[in-house]
């Protein structure tokens, strides 16, 4: 077992990221079809996998396989030319048998090692992605700052890896870095209420991006993003349905394989999270906005690709 204050791992430049100018008056523009119509381009008939990025995920332990599998599926469906997770042991059978086109590496709690980590995920991906159904990994805390300040590529963290967050190791990160928390998240991220949050979303979502150099996704009914350079959007996308559990783990895997794919970070998330959205509406227009699962948004995320392609 890892120490909690072990600190011999940590490698990397720690030099702090230069901040970008914000945008004082917090404006915003909503996110419409013909923003993201044409950012997915047709494929190349000379490619291969490796054309199409290799996205890695830090996901999932026991009780929370679930959360690995939605992240794994969902990169895949977006067109991921590989899709690479490292997860516990101990849900290797479920995340193997339920993500067959997925590469799977496991690790063991009492004997973890980080050279491993970066063999098979740092020195290996194009872009990772971390915290979805971490809660059961007893130090996962040192795997998020390990991965902060050794990944040089970027780094999409979500739920438990914001949990468990240090907000200054942010600028120690070279690359973009993409947070999303739904609002409770963000509230105890910014060590506040969740009235604090909600008063203001655009305002305290741009203030913390532009403050630590990230770009933020605020998900909720009308999911902001906001970015370093002071723009902030706000998603038109998405319904009631959607509030299910699992569906913050397929954004994730969303945003991760498009940013792997090599589009530009911003274009990268507006889109995800569009597709996200319009993936949960042609969703619910078939099974309900009772019934809709988290399963369901990937099952229709090619009706919506299709669409905006």
């Amino acid at each position: 077992m890892i120490a909690e204050n072990s600190d011999n791992y940590i490698l990397g430049n720690t030099d702090e990221i230069p901040k970008l100018e914000p945008n004082k008056d917090k404006s915003f523009c909503s996110i419409q079809l013909d923003d993201v119509r044409g950012i997915l381009k047709k494929r190349e008939r000379n490619s291969h996998k490796g054309t199409y990025g290799k996205a890695g995920f830090v996901s999932g332990s026991k009780g929370m396989a679930g959360a690995a599998v939605l992240n794994l599926n969902a990169a895949l469906r977006c067109g991921s030319g590989l899709v690479k997770a490292f997860i516990p042991d101990e849900i290797y059978p479920v995340v193997e048998s339920m993500s067959l086109e997925s590469v799977t590496c496991t690790y063991n709690e009492s004997n973890f090692s980080f050279e491993k980590l970066q063999n098979e995920i740092v020195d290996y991906c194009d872009v990772v992605a971390t915290g979805s159904g971490c809660t059961n990994v007893s130090f996962y805390g040192n795997i998020l700052k390990y991965l902060l300040i050794n990944f040089t590529k970027p780094l999409v963290i979500d739920a438990e890896g914001i949990n468990q967050l240090n907000p200054e190791l942010l600028k120690r990160h070279r690359q973009p870095v993409v947070l999303t928390p739904h609002h409770g998240e963000m509230a105890r991220l910014l060590k506040k209420g969740i009235d604090y949050v909600e008063t203001d979303i655009v305002r305290r979502s741009s203030d913390f991006s532009c403050e630590y150099n990230v770009f933020l996704v605020l998900k909720g009914p009308r999911t902001v993003i906001a970015c370093p350079d002071g723009e902030v959007y706000v998603n038109t996308t998405g319904n009631p349905g959607m509030a299910t559990a699992g569906s913050g783990d397929v954004l994730t895997g969303i945003i991760t394989s498009l940013i792997g794919q090599g589009i530009e970070v911003k274009k990268a998330i507006i889109t995800g999270v569009y597709l996200h959205g319009l993936a949960g509406d042609i969703g619910a227009k078939y099974k309900g906005e009772y019934s809709l699962v988290a399963g369901d948004i990937i099952d229709f995320l090619t009706d919506a690709i299709n669409k905006i392609s």
